[in-house]
Parts: C-alpha cells; sequence; structure tokens
C-alpha cells in the first residue's frame, strides 16, 4: 500500500507541476552544475554542465531592497525527471524571465518531498 500511495504521490505532483508551468508559461533554465577536472599540463578547469529548459510554477514571493540594490526571492516547482533525474544542489543555476529580461538566480534552500522515492522539489532562488 506504501508503495502504491508513494507512486501516487509522485504522478500527482508531475501532472500539477506540468498543468501550472503550462497554464502560466513560465518556462526556465535549469543548469546542474557537474563537477569538474583540473589539467595540470594546461593549467585549466574545465566543467561540462547539463541545461534543461521546462515549464515550471514560479511564485515570486518577496521584493526587497538591500544594499543598495533590489533583491527578489522566488520558489520554483520542479519534479526529478524535469531535470534528469537528479538532486538539485545550491551550486546549480536557474534561469527565469523577470520584467520581461532573463535573471540568473541562485539557489539559496531546496526542500525536498519524498517517500520511498522523491516527487518534487521546491528550490528557493534569489535573484
Amino acid at each position: 500500500m506504501a508503495g502504491q500511495l508513494d507512486s501516487l504521490f509522485k504522478n500527482v505532483a508531475k501532472q500539477i507541476v506540468s498543468d501550472l508551468g503550462n497554464s502560466f508559461d513560465s518556462s526556465i533554465v535549469y543548469t546542474k552544475k557537474a563537477s569538474g577536472s583540473y589539467n595540470t599540463s594546461t593549467g585549466a578547469f574545465t566543467t561540462t554542465d547539463t541545461t534543461y529548459s521546462i515549464k515550471v510554477p514560479v511564485e515570486f514571493v518577496k521584493s526587497e531592497e538591500e544594499g543598495g540594490q533590489e533583491m527578489r526571492e522566488a520558489r520554483i516547482y520542479i519534479t526529478p525527471d524535469l531535470i534528469g533525474d537528479n538532486q538539485p544542489t545550491l551550486n546549480d543555476e536557474v534561469t527565469l524571465t523577470f520584467a520581461g529580461s532573463a535573471r540568473v538566480a541562485q539557489i539559496t534552500n531546496i526542500d525536498t518531498k519524498q517517500g520511498g522515492q522523491t516527487y518534487l522539489f521546491t528550490l528557493l532562488v534569489r535573484f
């Protein structure tokens, strides 16, 4: 029974994220940062990042002035399948559209909903 409920939660979360993302037409680019490697002979540090262009619900939650600049926060709801079944990290990046321009946002908090399997990530981002 627990496995059936877990699968039900995962499928419902996936459908809600998909429906709201399409309804609100809120597209983001999620960049999964890979661990890098250092080439000792050339001195170059290289990484291979993976990007996912996806439609997900974005909830703008706060806008305030900090140190003479306006800082904004948003919640982004993502299901694992949308980002290659990866676990988000604070090193990853989200690019979203705000006031008509693309903004790169820093992930400051990750809330993972799961039972026997992970079914929803709620990301708090700052930009």
